[in-house]
């Protein structure tokens, strides 16, 4: 008993410690430096025909005091066309890289872009300088690159005017997870926040229309308008009228019909404090008797909706 009770101990504490090392470990950091000259070339660049003469562009490697193995690979090219240099680029572990470029300046060389598996890496970048030397380092971003092989190409898309030519060079390509930025750790809640809306159909009607006196014995076509207001949360409405039949002074009856015109009478969606024109139109005859009082017709505006 006495054995078995050592033993778990002795487990507990293996765990104990275990986990500890689990939460406490910081990530392992990957570096690693690539020799761009060592790589061999994926592919040349041809450069167009110029002048009758058909230009190759050349990958080599040349030896530069001052470089990180005292050589560069270098894009031999004579065109700002888009030529592009290819290497092989193989990364060890897959993880979040910040990147870092040594590139290669001189006084006959152009405007260069850096991609890896044909997306671009960091700016656009001059190569001229009045001798040829090593450019500072340039940080080109973070990227996440998996493990296996990438390709790195380095494209010429033109040259500085004090160029004589469009030659491309660099030397070290440095992936450092270490230089990635560390995401900000984030805590995540929601909230709802929300409000009602009661279903409401409102129309308020303008100033009384009017039409002015009728002139007896003279034919003529009178008008008269006013507006409605509609207010409606609906997904639909319509604005009607009443039949407006004829215009009437006590018994008596104008002969031609009231007509009634609404625009717009129709709706496809809610709509806050539309504004309707509505027009009214009377035709009076000269030979139509008129009795002497108000000619008048009450009419009911309908708005209503088949989708509340």
């Amino acid at each position: 008993m006495k054995t078995v009770l050592s033993l778990a101990a002795v487990a507990a504490l293996f765990v104990a410690f275990h986990n500890a090392r689990a939460v406490e470990d910081p990530p392992q950091a990957h570096l690693q430096l690539v020799e761009v000259e060592q790589q061999t070339p994926y592919l040349e660049s041809f450069a167009g025909v110029t002048a009758g003469t058909a230009t190759t562009s050349i990958i080599r490697r040349v030896s530069l005091t001052g470089t990180s193995s005292a050589a560069y690979a270098q894009f031999d090219n004579h065109n700002g066309d888009g030529s592009r240099a290819s290497f092989p680029l193989d990364v060890a572990d897959a993880d979040n890289y910040g990147l870092t470029a040594a590139l290669v300046k001189g006084p006959n060389f152009g405007i260069v872009q850096l991609l890896i598996d044909g997306r671009q890496i960091g700016s656009t970048y001059d190569l001229y300088a009045a001798t040829l030397a090593r450019a500072e380092p340039v940080a080109l971003g973070a990227y996440a690159l998996s493990e296996g092989r990438h390709i790195l190409t380095m494209k010429v898309v033109g040259k500085n005017d004090a160029s004589t030519d469009y030659l491309g060079g660099i030397d070290l390509l440095v992936l450092d997870s270490a230089a990635a930025p560390v995401p900000t750790p984030t805590a995540v809640a929601t909230a709802e926040v929300g409000a009602q809306v009661p279903a409401t159909l409102a129309l308020t009607l303008g100033t009384p229309p009017s039409f002015g006196p009728f002139q007896p014995g003279v034919a003529k076509e009178y008008t008269a308008a006013t507006t409605a207001n509609v207010v409606s949360t609906a997904g639909d409405g319509m604005l009607t009228v009443s039949d407006p039949g004829h215009l009437m002074n006590g018994t008596f009856t104008l002969p031609e019909p009231l007509r009634v015109d609404i625009t717009p009478n129709t709706w496809s969606e809610p709509v806050s404090n539309a504004t309707v024109a509505i027009g009214f139109k009377q035709l009076v005859k000269a030979s139509d008797a008129l009795r002497t009082g108000t000619y008048s017709k009450t009419l009911t505006f309908t708005l209503s909706t088949t989708n509340p």
